[in-house]
């Protein structure tokens, strides 16, 4: 268990649940961590994993778990606390950026707007399908990336057609996600202006 000097306010991301209802969970205050080590022999691998948080961080891995041999908790707690920081803010920016991007975070994105407009066809995407992970890339690289690589975007959705034998029109697919990106960035910009306004 590490102690920390002061409480860290974590904000776990928004999400859809089975219901289809946006689902804002409850902020996470740790004023410890509770840690646990895995040593993978098989992959020369040490990581931590703070329960409750999702992911992990590796602390001896290759040629350097070799070469550490019999670890002990003092090494890997010493290792732990250079990966997460030392302030409360550099605990908290670390340990906030290990939990998974969401469409729900960012509703004026692109890739959820595009998202939005194919689950009104009645086309839904699974939290694990491919199509997800694509339209939260879109989010973070924003309008001007998604038209500059348009063809790149329908790609994608002409892959995930056939993976679900659903019919692809290229003239209507580019529609959409022409009309996903000029509706994100009309979104974002408003967005922006409102903050300035503030």
């Amino acid at each position: 268990m590490i102690s920390l000097q002061s409480p860290v306010i974590l904000f776990p991301p928004a999400f859809t649940n089975e219901k289809n209802q946006i689902v804002n969970p409850n902020p996470i205050i740790l004023s410890h961590l509770d840690v646990s080590y895995v040593d993978t022999p098989m992959k020369k691998n040490v990581s931590a994993h703070i329960n409750g948080l999702p992911g992990s961080f590796s602390l001896f891995s290759g040629s350097e778990y070799d070469s550490i041999g019999d670890w002990t908790q003092e090494q890997a707690e010493t290792r732990l606390r250079s990966h997460i920081g030392q302030t409360p803010e550099e605990i908290q920016k670390t340990l906030q950026s290990i939990f998974p991007q969401t469409l729900e975070q960012n509703p004026n994105g692109p890739g959820s707007i595009l998202t939005g407009m194919i689950s009104s066809l009645g086309i839904k995407s699974s939290a694990d399908c491919s199509c997800r992970r694509h339209a939260i890339e879109m989010n973070q690289r924003g309008p001007d990336w998604c038209e500059e690589n348009i063809t790149t975007i329908l790609s994608w959705l002409k892959e995930e057609s056939h993976k679900r034998n659903l019919p692809y029109i290229e003239i209507v697919a580019k529609a959409m996600v022409q009309r996903a990106i000029n509706k994100s960035r009309r979104l974002l910009e408003k967005e922006k202006q409102n903050e300035q306004t503030r």
